[in-house]
């Protein structure tokens, strides 16, 4: 009265889509995402900040003499304090990676995975 089961396991091309070179191509793509999901929250008085940003293999980076104040809204200078309060476009201010996060991380999921060369 036993049952016997047999399973087939078919790992081909396993390896390939877990490589170090298939990570760092899905964390690039998802870089790449963000960057363009968060740029509608980037504060834009001129628009040097929101087109100085960076997709890296590590994230996205924006570079530049007050990129840091903009992003946690207060002062980048320790012998001067200041805090933003008002933001010159609409919708847009300090902690824009949480604003997009909060709207986008589902797509950026997909992307990594699509570039990965995983079916989801």
């Amino acid at each position: 009265m036993g049952t016997s089961v047999s399973v087939k396991i078919d790992l081909k091309g396993i390896e390939n889509k877990v490589s170090p070179t298939a990570l760092a191509k899905g964390k690039l793509a998802i870089a790449n995402q963000m960057l363009t999901d968060m740029s509608p929250f980037v504060p834009r008085k001129s628009g040097d900040l929101s087109g100085s940003g960076q997709a890296t293999k590590d994230g996205v980076r924006y570079p530049g003499p007050y990129a840091r104040a903009q992003f946690y809204g207060s002062s980048y200078n320790k012998a001067r304090v200041f805090y933003f309060k008002k933001y010159t476009t609409p919708g847009t201010g300090k902690r824009w990676d949480l604003k997009a996060t909060a709207l986008h991380l589902k797509d950026w999921e997909r992307v990594g995975i699509k570039a990965m060369g995983v079916k989801a």
